[in-house]
């Protein structure tokens, strides 16, 4: 299989300004939403901008750069592609990479349910987004 540079290029530009946008909304929503209540504030990061760009670097490289090489790699193989073929594989990235960790943490360890949903959340909006864009590049 061959791998077009051009396309993941693309791919990773795209996948990136989506991440981009999405990402600052989401941050700028947790500050109306109440999602820490209940959290020691010893355990609090300060977020500001370096807290921003550690977490779009991390969230790009698992949610745009290895799922586009991955994809590219493997998209001739699987049986759907463009949209839904993106949002499927964006869906089982979610339920069989994210949620498992997320329970075991949740019933380990005393996290208000409402911050894990919200996170769960927000990774499913970035990660079936990210994964819908690459999906549709690869299709045309």
């Amino acid at each position: 299989m061959i791998v077009s540079f051009q396309l993941l290029f693309w791919c990773l530009l795209s996948g990136a300004v989506y991440l981009l946008i999405v990402g600052f909304l989401w941050y700028k929503l947790e500050k109306v939403i109440p999602t820490l209540v209940g959290f020691p504030a010893a355990l609090l990061e300060e977020k500001g901008l370096g807290w921003f760009v550690s977490s779009y670097i991390i969230e790009f490289i698992f949610f745009v750069l290895l799922p586009s090489v991955v994809y590219g790699w493997f998209y001739t193989l699987i049986p759907f592609s463009g949209l839904r073929g993106g949002i499927m594989v964006g869906l089982y990235l979610l339920l069989f990479g994210m949620m498992p960790m997320a329970l075991l943490i949740l019933f380990r360890i005393k996290i208000p349910v409402v911050f894990m949903l919200y996170q769960l959340l927000g990774f499913l909006i970035k990660v079936m987004g990210s994964m819908a864009i690459i999906g549709y590049l690869y299709s045309l």
